[in-house]
């Protein structure tokens, strides 16, 4: 069963750590804390606080952070579809559909260079754990969605993290909580 630690408390790091960061974390990490975001859809304050300090206190001490090449996909997605859901209510545009969002040049560009900003962040700070995506990954991810409540993206992420061996991950996603790992984590939904 999962050992859940509270973040906002003082944690003992090792430089021999090593975390998965899961892609909410990225998210606040390189894209919300700097953004205005509509309320709707704006992180807790907690959220944009305590995981960017926590990450920089991995950093300090030398531990390790990883990522999935797949986290890039999905942090893109978040982040268009944030900038979209922000620029469609500002200007009241309700049949305005992604597509023809990204067709709008200047909104493109300024999510391209989030986006292009996110990732250079990811990628110098973290190291990418390796995924082959075949039909053994497939299986896999469908027996654990089977057994567990995730989405696809996170199946996928628990096969990179058990083949890299690595047990600790960065999240405030719920859904981890019923799998074998360390969760760091500063959402009291978790902590008990």
């Amino acid at each position: 069963m999962n050992r859940v630690f509270d973040i906002k408390r003082n944690i003992e790091l090792h430089h021999s750590d090593r975390f998965f960061v899961d892609t909410n974390v990225w998210f606040w990490f390189t894209y919300a804390a700097s953004n205005e975001i509509n309320p709707v859809n704006y992180p807790v304050r907690y959220q944009i606080e305590k995981y960017p300090l926590f990450i920089e206190k991995i950093l300090d001490k030398g531990a390790k952070l990883y990522h999935s090449p797949l986290v890039l996909s999905e942090l893109t997605n978040i982040i268009e579809k944030t900038e979209y859901n922000s620029y469609k209510n500002s200007h009241r545009l309700h049949n305005l559909t992604r597509k023809d969002f990204r067709d709008i040049e200047e909104k493109r560009k300024k999510v391209m260079l989030e986006v292009s900003n996110s990732w250079a962040q990811i990628t110098s700070m973290s190291e990418a754990l390796e995924l082959t995506i075949n039909s053994d990954l497939a299986d896999f991810a469908l027996k654990t969605l089977n057994a567990h409540s995730l989405d696809a993206y996170d199946a996928f992420y628990i096969r990179s993290m058990s083949e890299y061996q690595i047990s600790k991950i960065i999240t405030d996603d719920r859904d981890f909580q019923s799998l074998d790992l360390e969760l760091y984590t500063a959402n009291n939904m978790l902590i008990s």
